[in-house]
């Protein structure tokens, strides 16, 4: 009987499951109850929608850092999730891949995996992701970059796996950080990080001739009183370019680390990016003017490493056998 597989990405802001033909990209965070065992209240979206909690009640985000932080959430989060893709097919014997950060430590590792196995399913291969990424690419050296919630990996990966990486936790959530700081010191005006979101995604860009607003609400702090304000763009520039200057210091560094020899391919093929973070406007024509190299954004950056992983897993022509080695 043919194993069904399914690959997990448990990122810090958005979980994204993929799967005989089923994609779901929901925020990974979830409300419990409070009490002797975890209880769901809501998940996803439907927890961020909802303005007053029960009584009892707390907002988790499980993941953090690309660490899960909360094991016993995570597997109650996973479960709710996997009952949809699954629950047709509960005779047939299910094999979970779980996409981490390169960086994490054995112990980290050790405890994503007890949380995935507290989902009942014992079956479970953990694959750093930026490995994702090799079936999407040519076979040569290739550098890569994924812009996360809670970490921004950069790496350089070939058919054989990863020839350099790191994972850093400089990331989306990190510009959201820096844009809260802004439009207080700017507009006197306290905001939530999902405001703040709603500002990256929206108006967030590198681009100096960018005049795009957006009217938020937030409460101002010299009176308490809850009020609309317009951001402009170019307002929120100076925090988000300092974390992307940071990430392209970074990138150069990693790619000083690999030998000469590879840097043709790399030069000849540019870097590839994917993650949610990579639609920040601007963000292509900066890199590559930082680091002198052609910069691309893969289509459907938000979903392209699961698909990649994917395929990885199921090659058939023995492509990648050094990646997967012969445990399957």
């Amino acid at each position: 009987m043919q194993k069904q597989k399914i690959v997990i990405d448990p990122g810090s802001s958005n979980i994204t499951i993929y799967g005989g033909g089923y994609l779901l990209r929901e925020p990974n965070v979830c409300v419990i109850r409070r009490g002797n065992h975890v209880e769901l209240i809501a998940v996803g979206n439907d927890a961020l929608k909802l303005n007053d909690l029960p009584e009892h009640c707390s907002l988790v985000y499980p993941v953090r850092d690309g660490v899960v932080v909360r094991p016993d959430v995570f597997a109650k989060l996973l479960e709710y999730y996997l009952s949809d893709i699954i629950s047709f097919s509960l005779v047939n014997p299910v094999e979970l891949y779980v996409l981490i950060p390169s960086g994490l430590s054995s112990a980290e590792r050790e405890n994503i995996e007890f949380a995935v196995q507290k989902t009942g399913h014992k079956d479970i291969t953990l694959i750093e992701s930026l490995l994702g990424f090799v079936p999407i690419l040519g076979d040569g050296d290739n550098a890569v970059c994924l812009f996360g919630g809670g970490t921004t990996e950069i790496g350089v990966v070939n058919k054989e796996g990863i020839v350099s990486a790191c994972t850093v936790n400089i990331s989306g959530n990190t510009i959201n950080e820096k844009i809260i700081d802004q439009v207080l010191k700017t507009y006197n005006l306290r905001i939530s990080n999902s405001t703040a979101e709603r500002l990256k995604t929206s108006i967030g860009s590198l681009y100096d001739n960018d005049l795009s607003v957006l009217t938020i609400t937030g409460q101002d702090i010299l009176d308490g009183r809850i009020k609309n304000v317009e951001i402009s763009s170019s307002s929120l520039r100076a925090p988000i370019l300092w974390c992307i200057k940071k990430l392209a210091e970074l990138i150069e560094s990693v790619l000083t680390t690999i030998p000469t020899s590879k840097m043709a391919d790399i030069s000849a093929s540019g870097i590839y990016c994917a993650g949610a973070g990579a639609n920040l406007g601007g963000l292509t024509d900066y890199l590559a003017k930082y680091l002198k190299l052609p910069v691309y954004v893969a289509q459907e950056p938000e979903s392209i490493v699961v698909k990649g992983a994917l395929e990885l897993i199921n090659d058939n022509a023995n492509r990648y056998a050094m990646i997967l080695g012969n445990k399957r």
